[in-house]
């Protein structure tokens, strides 16, 4: 098999892509605040001329909408309302800075599974949530959560991912599963789901199965439990990955690591 993938690497480098293509959530607003250009009477060209938009006493028309975002529901085209385009988009980002220092240092006390698995589930429930906000205030606050559950899974699940392959298979992940695939997989859905809450909740459902892998696949990180001496834990979690991939478990033997003392 190319770069000795089993069974079990492979589902594991699926949940790559899956956390990835979430994490890519990221250029999402980049859809959800799309403005096209408008004008107010037949005769004019289309522009992005707000006085135009904010004097026109008659009906705004819109060039070919492309996609119906978030910035032509909630009016955040001209004036102060413009401004909630880019918080939307900021406030994310707070989320993610926030999400990366939370679930990297929780991941470390508690373990990869249930801090993966936690802001898999986070996320993926936001962005469903965010589908069927009631107004913009609601939006804003569940993109903060989907933030910090992107933030928890770029440090998490992908730090997950790379202690459950071989060395030699980090080439495949970067060749085959990356941020490339996840961008495109994003488009198409944006391209297909022309609306920014069918397309959050086709980009949620689409990053679902990732949950369900680190659930009930997925052990808990032989590495970690290395780390934190617990060495009868770690052999049962390796004899798990074995039988999944269906290999003949040999046990190998693992000395106690010294922890480091931290500036932390």
């Amino acid at each position: 098999m190319w770069f000795d993938i089993n069974r079990f690497h492979a589902f594991v480098l699926i949940t790559w892509q899956f956390g990835i293509f979430f994490a890519s959530q990221q250029i999402f607003p980049i859809f959800s605040n799309y403005v096209p250009k408008w004008r107010c009477f037949p005769e004019e060209e289309f522009s992005k001329n707000c006085t135009i938009y904010k004097e026109c006493e008659g009906e705004i028309e819109f060039e070919y909408i492309y996609f119906h975002s978030t910035a032509l529901e909630f009016d955040w085209i001209c004036g102060w309302n413009s401004y909630w385009a880019a918080f939307y988009s900021q406030l994310q980002f707070i989320g993610v800075l926030i999400g990366t220092f939370t679930c990297g240092s929780l991941s470390d006390w508690k373990g990869r599974k249930p801090i993966a698995i936690a802001a898999m589930t986070l996320g993926i429930t936001c962005s469903i949530i965010s589908a069927f906000a009631w107004n913009y205030q609601v939006l804003l606050i569940t993109r903060f959560f989907i933030g910090l559950a992107i933030g928890g899974t770029l440090v998490v699940v992908c730090t997950f991912v790379m202690e459950m392959i071989l060395p030699q298979q980090r080439m495949a992940l970067r060749a085959f599963f990356n941020w490339g695939v996840a961008r495109l997989i994003m488009t198409l859905i944006c391209y297909y789901f022309n609306d920014w809450r069918t397309a959050s909740i086709a980009c949620a459902l689409f990053a679902a199965p990732a949950i369900l892998i680190l659930i009930f696949v997925m052990p808990e990180s032989p590495t970690w439990l290395h780390y934190k001496g617990n060495l009868e834990e770690m052999r049962k979690s390796e004899e798990k990955v074995a039988r999944f991939a269906g290999i003949h478990y040999i046990e190998e033997q693992h000395s106690a690591v010294v922890e480091k003392q931290s500036f932390l």
